[in-house]
């Protein structure tokens, strides 16, 4: 390892130690295990260190050395959840890993990594945040606390935001307008948008998925996959589907994955239920197969635009109708994909859910757009801009260490004199 650490610092490249705290991980999946199952081995084959901070589940190690240069450490978890996310508290193990790193990365303001980055301050260390989720709507939404402390807490996270986070990453434009709404200064803002591994995913299904769920092959798909929650519209999305298939006997809608408002929309009153699939759970490897198998992805949610399942689906050849708000700039409204307006208008999301389904051309119009769109991607370049502003953060940092010295240098010699 010295021997790689020494030839990477005569290429002029600073390997780093760099700190995760996440309250989510391996055993659980999500979009957030997704991401930093990619990154994480992009920044490895650069030569960094990386440990991640986690709660821990049963049947875990506390510490793990999964890989060369990774480290994961699992701190004391409570039973207390929140929309099926446990509450992991600080420990000693934390305090060692961030008293070892270079930089820590928070990728939740939930108790762990809130602690987390303040443990991170008391040390003098760097505290960055990946934006992965929108305050505004879980608390309003889905935990629906009271306008007032609702309030209290906007202000705190402001405060957090100006006060601790040093350097922001996002992946998308809406969570950029999130970092600007709540002061993060622009400048210390770095997009890193999202890749897809077009390996992992492609257009044709591995798996035979209209036998294993009894559809015709005539049948037209409508497919909604992630967490089965409030947040995600998915009330809207099935009562969408069903009144669009009153219009249209061949519809059917597949809704894939599981979550803690699973039972609740699977026991949703709808007209068309025997055209409704709910497949619960599905492994990561089937993935690409539920996408493929669809003629178009439905998901206009309330707290997400340009995510995971959006990019998944298009390399996957899969028309999408997701929301019209805050895309990557790059994506473009009408032609790579339908747009909803009001994502809470489940007849504006019927109307695009008919307009795909009776219209086979401007399906695989959209598709092959989308297709297109993504495939310059790559998870690589995520990880040098995700590097950058580390870099550039780290660097700044040195940079008024330097002028500290000299200053207290400069004055010593005058004392001297």
């Amino acid at each position: 390892m010295f021997e790689l650490e020494l030839e990477l610092w005569h290429k002029g490249i600073n390997v780093m130690k760099i700190c995760m705290i996440t309250d989510t991980y391996h055993p659980t999946f999500d979009g957030i295990v997704r991401y930093l199952d990619y990154l994480i081995p992009e920044l490895l084959k650069q030569g960094h260190k990386v440990s991640i901070i986690c709660p821990h589940f049963k049947g875990e190690k506390h510490i793990s050395f999964p890989r060369e240069n990774l480290k994961i450490i699992r701190t004391f978890t409570t039973r207390f959840k929140v929309n099926a996310y446990v509450f992991a508290l600080p420990d000693w193990r934390l305090t060692r890993a961030i008293r070892k790193s270079d930089i820590v990365v928070l990728h939740s303001l939930m108790p762990l990594g809130t602690v987390g980055g303040l443990v991170a301050k008391f040390f003098r260390k760097k505290v960055g945040l990946f934006c992965h989720h929108d305050e505004r709507v879980i608390l309003q939404d889905i935990i629906k606390l009271r306008p007032f402390f609702v309030r209290f807490l906007f202000w705190l996270i402001r405060k957090y935001y100006t006060k601790i986070v040093n350097v922001f990453f996002h992946a998308t434009e809406r969570f950029r307008r999130k970092l600007v709404w709540f002061d993060a200064p622009e400048d210390k803002i770095y997009h890193t948008p999202f890749a897809i591994n077009s390996n992992s995913f492609h257009p044709k299904p591995e798996f035979d998925l209209r036998k294993r769920y009894n559809l015709p092959e005539e049948g037209i798909i409508s497919c909604y996959l992630g967490r089965l929650s409030v947040e995600k519209n998915v009330d809207n999305i099935i009562s969408a589907m069903d009144d669009a298939m009153d219009q249209n006997p061949n519809l059917y809608g597949l809704m894939v994955g599981g979550g803690p408002n699973e039972e609740l929309f699977i026991n949703h009153p709808r007209k068309n239920n025997d055209r409704f699939i709910f497949t619960g759970f599905v492994p990561e490897k089937e993935l690409q197969s539920h996408y493929a198998v669809c003629d178009m992805f439905v998901t206009p949610t309330l707290n997400e635009s340009s995510c995971f399942t959006v990019f998944e689906a298009m390399t996957c050849q899969v028309p999408v109708i997701t929301a019209e708000k805050d895309h990557d700039p790059d994506i473009i409204h009408g032609t790579n994909a339908l747009l909803i307006n009001d994502v809470l208008n489940h007849h504006e999301i019927k109307e695009n859910i008919l307009r795909l389904a009776n219209d086979k051309a401007l399906r695989e119009t959209i598709a092959l757009n989308g297709q297109k769109l993504i495939a310059s991607r790559t998870w690589q370049n995520h990880a040098e801009k995700f590097l950058v502003g580390i870099n550039e953060t780290l660097q700044v940092e040195t940079k008024r260490k330097r002028l500290l010295k000299r200053i207290l240098r400069r004055s010593q010699e005058s004392v001297g004199l």
